[in-house]
């Protein structure tokens, strides 16, 4: 189990602040193949998120059982798929890093709006953090696109609007344990020694 748990949180911060070079892309597509079918995809994330949309019946036509969990697992994992390549090969184009550069150092201020800024930006090929457009395109793309195989009850713009909102935040989640995630697993590894 602590293999399993160094594992995921290993993957959540590979880089800090400090260190720089952009992607090449080969290291691109191995970063969409993780990001998209990695450890923490598809048994972390994809199943707390496919357990909460059961749990709450969103959308109701799929109904609070098993086949509804499936059927919510599966629409999550082609939205983070198509949400992904399309923020990947906009990002190729415009030169935007898609990665979480950790500060791992300094106050939780400080830390915490690392996290937030990259919410919103990324860092481009030249070092610098700027707007994040790919982005942007990428949790766009795949809020839209979910019109596709979402339910009716799920699909008018309002629905995307909050889908957007929601990937910016989670997002966000994410950058919070990539940037404190590393930090706690080791204290905790101290107390438990």
């Amino acid at each position: 189990m602590k293999g399993g748990i160094l594992f995921v949180f290993s993957a959540l911060a590979p880089l800090t602040a400090q260190d720089y070079s952009p992607l090449t892309g080969p290291e691109r597509l191995e970063f969409f193949a993780k990001r998209s079918y990695g450890v923490k995809s598809l048994a972390v994330s994809g199943p707390i998120l496919a357990g909460w949309r059961t749990l709450n019946n969103h959308p109701e036509e799929w109904g609070p059982h098993w086949d509804g969990f499936g059927k919510r697992y599966g629409a999550r994992l082609v939205n983070n798929s198509v949400s992904n390549a399309a923020e990947i090969s906009s990002g190729a184009i415009w030169g935007e890093d898609p990665r979480y550069f950790r500060l791992g150092q300094g106050g939780v201020k400080a830390r915490l709006m690392q996290a937030v800024k990259q919410t919103a930006y990324s860092r481009y090929s030249d070092g610098q953090y700027h707007f994040g457009a790919a982005k942007a395109v990428g949790i766009t793309t795949g809020s839209f696109y979910q019109k596709l195989w979402m339910p009716d009850s799920a699909t008018s713009n309002s629905d995307c609007m909050v889908r957007i909102g929601t990937g910016y935040l989670g997002r966000f989640i994410s950058n919070g344990f990539a940037e404190f995630g590393p930090g706690l697993l080791r204290k905790f590894k101290r107390k438990k020694e």
